[in-house]
C-alpha cells in the first residue's frame, strides 16, 4: 500500500518537471527550425506521449489480449479529447485558428473512426498495414499544412525568434528533449501501476481498472504537457499534443497492434465500450464545433470534464 503511494505521487511529481522540460525544449526545437509549436506538438510531442499506451497496448496484443489492447487506446482517446482538453482549457480559455479546425481535429476523428471501425471483433495485419499508411499521410499533412505561426487553441505572442534561438543549444534541447520524454513515460507507468495496486486492494473491478485506469494512466503525459504548456502560454503545443497523440493512438498504435501481433476479440464487452466511446468522441467533437464555433471557453470544457466522468460510470457499471 505504502509503496504504491509512493510511486503515485512520485510519479505525478516526476511527470510535471518532466512536461515543464518538454515544453520548453519543444518550444525551442520549433524556433530553431522554423516550425508552428502546433506541427512539434503533433509530431514529437504527440509521438512521446503516445509511448506508454503504445507499450501497453502491444504487450497486451503480444499476450492475445486485444480487448486490453484495443480498451486501453480507446480509453486514451477519449481521455484526450474529454479530460485533458477540457483541462487544458480550464487554465486558458482559447480559440481554435481555422488551419486547426480543418486539419487536426478532423485528423484526429478520422482516426478514431477508423480504428474503432478495424478493431471491432479483432484487427488483421492488412488492417494494421492501412492504419500505418494513413498515419504516414496524417503525418505528411501535418509538416506540409500545418499553420506557419504559433497557433493552436489559441495564438501566443509574437517573439524575436532569431534571437530566441541564438540562446541555445541545437544537441542540448535534442537531449533535454528526449530526456525529458523518458521521464514522462517512466513516470507514467509508475503512477498507472501504483494505481491499479490501489485499486485492486481497494476492490475496484478488473474490467473498470483495464478500461479506463490504465487509459488515464498512460494518458497522464498528455494532460501534463498540456496543462504546463496552458500555464506557460505555449498554446500551440495544445491541440498538437492532444490531438496529434490521438492520431497516433488510432493510426499508429493500431497499425503496429495489426502488424506485429493480430488476433480476435474474445471479450464481447469491449463492442459496448466501443459503441460509448464512438458516441462520446461525436459529442466532444461537437461540444468544440457547435457550441464554441471558434472558441472553447470554460463552459465548453466543463462540458468534456463531465462528459468524460459519465462515460467512466458507464463504463465501470
Amino acid at each position: 500500500m505504502i509503496l504504491s503511494l509512493v510511486l503515485v505521487f512520485a510519479g505525478i511529481a516526476v511527470l510535471v518537471f518532466s512536461a515543464n522540460a518538454l515544453v520548453e525544449s519543444s518550444s525551442n526545437l520549433a524556433l530553431r527550425w522554423g516550425v508552428s509549436l502546433a506541427v512539434i506538438g503533433a509530431i514529437v510531442v504527440g509521438f512521446g506521449t503516445s509511448l506508454p499506451e503504445l507499450a501497453v497496448s502491444l504487450a497486451s496484443a503480444v499476450r492475445n489480449d486485444i480487448d486490453l489492447a484495443a480498451g486501453n487506446v480507446v480509453g486514451s482517446m477519449v481521455a484526450n479529447l474529454s479530460l485533458v482538453l477540457g483541462g487544458a482549457v480550464l487554465i486558458s480559455q482559447a480559440s481554435i485558428s481555422t488551419s486547426g479546425r480543418r486539419l487536426y481535429l478532423p485528423l484526429s476523428l478520422l482516426s478514431t473512426l477508423v480504428f474503432i471501425f478495424f478493431i471491432r471483433g479483432g484487427i488483421s495485419r492488412w488492417e494494421g498495414g492501412v492504419m500505418i499508411l494513413l498515419l504516414l499521410l496524417s503525418l505528411a499533412l501535418m509538416y506540409r499544412k500545418g499553420p506557419e505561426e504559433e497557433t493552436g487553441l489559441v495564438s501566443s505572442p509574437q517573439r524575436d525568434k532569431s534571437a530566441i534561438a541564438a540562446q541555445f543549444s541545437l544537441t542540448k534541447e535534442l537531449a533535454k528533449l528526449i530526456a525529458s520524454l523518458a521521464g514522462v513515460v517512466i513516470a507514467s507507468y509508475g503512477v498507472t501501476e501504483g494505481a491499479i495496486d490501489l485499486a485492486d486492494r481497494w476492490g475496484v473491478k478488473s474490467g473498470f481498472i483495464g478500461i479506463s485506469l490504465i487509459a488515464v494512466g498512460t494518458s497522464l503525459p498528455e494532460l501534463v504537457a498540456s496543462t504546463v504548456a496552458a500555464k506557460k502560454g505555449k498554446y500551440g503545443l495544445i491541440i498538437g499534443t492532444v490531438l496529434g497523440s490521438n492520431v497516433f493512438n488510432g493510426f499508429g498504435i493500431g497499425g503496429f497492434i495489426g502488424l506485429i501481433a493480430p488476433g480476435e476479440s474474445e471479450d464481447g464487452s469491449i463492442v459496448g465500450t466501443l459503441d460509448t466511446t464512438l458516441t462520446l468522441t461525436a459529442v466532444a467533437l461537437s461540444a468544440i464545433f457547435i457550441l464554441s464555433g471558434r472558441k472553447i471557453v470554460r463552459t465548453e470544457a466543463g462540458i468534456l470534464l463531465v462528459s468524460y466522468i459519465v462515460w467512466m460510470i458507464l463504463v465501470g457499471a
